[in-house]
């Protein structure tokens, strides 16, 4: 799900009333429609964070064609982590994102570095890179230009849709502060609601328990958007980075 896109006016696609004074802006992957990550996501709003989801760019033709850079993605990204910090009178907006849109979200974390924001970073099994088969770091060349509160969620079965040389490995490394867990069972995709699911596994394969995957990705978020320790989930994630 690496690739590029052309960036245009944001739009919240997905909005999970949390009902508090936390925000989480969630980034999708490349080419992947924001209603997918409700199922995901949901326990992280019962748990009193607010979720938006925007979509950044126009899922289509031009957006395969890597019109954009995923620098435009992050650019919006930073800019509707201001604007919701704003309106909402509140530092604690969060950022995240998974796959492409989680270096969208880490650049975009670079971004805001000297605004005091976010007040978090999460990525799920980033993949850094350009263009639709990465095959070199780009975002995480250098070393990180932020040092919020980070935590890196990879899926041990990342596979070719986040390939070694690209992913969430190479993040951590960017970022020696922050969190680094492996959620051993799970494939790139594993994290996404049934239908989209099963259609990104044709290309993305994932792990033989893919529900549970996801409700460990959810453990996870949720943990640490309360600033608690992250659960070890009867073995299911490994502490790559503490």
């Amino acid at each position: 799900m690496a690739g590029q896109a052309g960036a245009e006016e944001v739009r919240l696609v997905l909005v999970l009333d949390g009902g508090g004074e936390r925000v989480l802006v969630f980034l999708p992957g490349f080419m992947t429609a924001a209603e997918s990550y409700v199922e995901v996501l949901t326990p992280v709003a019962d748990a009193g964070v607010t979720v938006l989801v925007p979509q950044l760019y126009r899922r289509g033709v031009g957006a395969l064609a890597g019109r954009v850079p995923v620098s435009s993605e992050a650019s919006a990204a930073a800019d509707l982590v201001r604007v919701t910090a704003a309106e909402r009178g509140t530092p604690l907006v969060h950022l995240g994102g998974h796959s492409r849109g989680g270096q969208a979200a880490w650049r975009a974390a670079a971004l805001l570095a000297a605004e005091g924001l976010p007040a978090g970073l999460v990525v799920i099994d980033p993949v850094d890179g350009a263009g639709r088969r990465p095959t070199e770091a780009d975002a995480t060349a250098e070393p990180a230009a932020f040092d919020v509160r980070t935590l890196v969620i990879g899926a041990g079965l990342g596979g070719r849709c986040a390939p070694e040389a690209v992913n969430h490995a190479v993040f951590a490394a960017a970022a020696p502060f922050a969190q680094h867990v492996l959620v051993t069972g799970m494939g790139h995709v594993d994290l996404l609601d049934d239908r989209p699911r099963a259609l990104a596994r044709r290309l993305c394969p994932g792990g033989p328990d893919p529900d549970s995957a996801r409700t460990s990705v959810s453990a996870l978020l949720v943990a640490f958007l309360a600033g608690t320790p992250l659960p070890a989930l009867d073995g299911a994630v490994e502490v790559l980075q503490a």
